[in-house]
Order: structure tokens, then sequence, then C-alpha cells
């Protein structure tokens, strides 16, 4: 019973973040897609979510995120998924600007050296082929800070990334040296659970 009862109300709050967000026509056809299926197979649902403190991943420098808050929300079915982020609290003096920020493998934290931890870029090119980089096997929430510090992040992706401690990493808006990437200056831990269904 339990287990049932948990089930319905992570399934009640990915269909409410769903319809709260951009992420409407994609909900509804992911329930298409659940119905014309439902005879054949056991739904199944990967889910995360998040609502805390950012990670400092630069803590020896001051930055936009320092003190910043973030809700984290993700929701895999039928081979896609869903990402909805928002940020709160940014520095004045990120307004107008561009940051990276990317679903990253392995979860928040600092070695002690001070240097983040956090493993690269997830990245969903099938096992044996060399990796493709891009919106279609990554997981990209790059944003511009419109006004008041505060972000809204949504984004579909066409896979659904495997379970497990994965997080979601800021970087800095310098363009950075060539050949390398630009400094991570924060974080969320996202912990991706799946969820099977059961018959009968």
């Amino acid at each position: 019973m339990v287990p049932r009862l948990r089930r319905t109300a992570i399934a009640g709050l990915a269909v409410s973040a769903l319809l709260a967000t951009s992420g409407v026509a994609y909900a509804h056809d992911l329930h298409s897609k659940k119905v014309a299926r439902e005879a054949s197979a056991a739904p199944s649902m990967s889910w995360a979510f998040y609502n805390g403190k950012l990670t400092d991943l630069s803590p020896g420098t001051d930055d936009v995120f320092d003190g910043a808050r973030a809700t984290a929300t993700m929701i895999g079915m039928d081979g896609g998924s869903f990402f909805r982020v928002i940020v709160k609290g940014l520095d004045n003096s990120a307004v107008r600007k561009k940051y990276p920020a990317h679903l990253h493998v392995g979860p928040c934290g600092l070695d002690g050296n001070g240097n983040p931890t956090v493993g690269d870029h997830y990245n969903a090119t099938p096992a044996g082929l060399a990796p493709v980089v891009g919106e279609e096997t990554e997981v990209h929430l790059d944003f511009k800070v419109k006004s008041k510090g505060n972000v809204r992040i949504a984004v579909n992706v066409p896979f659904v990334p495997t379970p497990g401690d994965h997080s979601i990493v800021f970087h800095t808006d310098a363009v950075p040296p060539a050949g390398t990437s630009p400094a991570k200056l924060a974080c969320l831990p996202l912990t991706i659970e799946e969820l099977a269904g059961t018959t009968g």
C-alpha cells in the first residue's frame, strides 16, 4: 500500500508541475502516448525534485550566484524528459547577462582544495559510439537574467537520463580560453529516480 500511495503522490506532483509551466503541450503529448500503450505495457516514470540553496562551487570568490536559491523539477516518460528550473536571489549585476547551465554527472561537491568534484556534462549518446554534443544528447539550461535577479528555465529533451546522482551546474558568463569550459560557479543536486509501474 505504501509504495502505491507514494507512486500516486509523485505522479500527482509531476502532473501539477507540468501543468504549471510551459510544458503543458508536452504533458498532453505524454498523456496521449500513455493512453495509446496502456494496454500493452506498464507505465513508468523518472523524476527528480530539489528546492533549496545553491551549492557554491567557487567559495574563494564572490559571484552572482552567492546566496541564491533554486527549485528544479525533472519528469521523464516515454523516451523524453521535461526540466524546469527556477532560480531566485541572483545578484543585480547578473541582469541582462547570459549564463550557461547544464545537467552534469555526479553530485555537487568540492574536494579538499576547494575544487569542484562534479563530473562532466550528462550525455545520452549510446554506449560504444563517439559522444555527440548537442541539445539532442545533453540537457542545456542556458538562460538570460531579465530582471529582479530571478530566472525561469523550461526545456524538453528527447531522452530520459539514467537514474542516480546528477547535478545542474551554473557556469560563469565569462568567455573561457580556447579549448576550455566556462568555470563552474554553483550547482544544485538532482537525484533522478525511476518509478516503475505495476500491473494488476
